[in-house]
């Protein structure tokens, strides 16, 4: 397979930890991979990424990302659905945290691959990864936490089919994810198969 990439941010930076890695694109055939944090400008970036040339239209995306910004996973889901793309998550290989979960939600469908073989709760290092917004800072402190972030993440959920992901945000604590199973992330519609696409 042949893969492009190419840099949506050439770097961000997070607060205290100095540079970060910025989100990038890679593509062979239809599949398309995302990977890495979710910075500002990502979203107009996809848009492009979206509207230019491609050897054979793109049909998948898959993610791996720690999160980033929600407004630039919001806009990133929008784009994903308005274009009628599938996305998929590896749990035995990649993490699709916080932001992340809203890129995943825009899917058609949207397939939690290896779900099955998430323990649910709040371990794991894997798979699906929900909280509650915050702002920049550590999240060892509560008064990181953003409500307004956190009421734009369930209005996404709800605006694309999922409002159940709502109660996976509620579950985690503060300064954790809330890693669903396979079988709780069919249940709340997050997902719509287990198997690769």
């Amino acid at each position: 397979m042949r893969w492009r990439v190419l840099a949506f941010v050439a770097a961000s930076l997070v607060a205290g930890a100095g540079p970060s890695r910025a989100m990038s694109i890679s593509e062979s055939g239809d599949q398309v991979v995302l990977v890495g944090a979710i910075v500002p400008g990502d979203g107009e970036a996809f848009a492009r990424f979206l509207a230019g040339p491609h050897a054979r239209a793109p049909r998948v995306v898959y993610l791996d990302s720690g999160g980033g910004k929600v407004l630039e996973g919001v806009a990133i889901g929008r784009a994903i659905r308005r274009a009628g793309l599938v996305t998929a998550v590896d749990a035995h290989a990649a993490r699709c945290d916080s932001a992340c979960t809203l890129i995943f939600a825009g899917g058609v469908r949207r397939h939690y691959v290896h779900g099955e073989d998430v323990y649910e709760g709040m371990s794991g290092r894997s798979g699906l990864g929900f909280h509650t917004a915050h702002r920049p800072g550590n999240r060892v402190e509560a008064n990181t936490l953003n409500e307004r972030g956190t009421d734009t993440m369930r209005r996404f959920y709800a605006e694309m089919g999922q409002p159940g992901a709502a109660t996976l945000v509620d579950k985690a604590a503060f300064n954790s994810l809330y890693r669903p199973s396979g079988s709780t992330a069919l249940d709340l519609g997050i997902a719509t198969s287990l198997q690769a696409p």
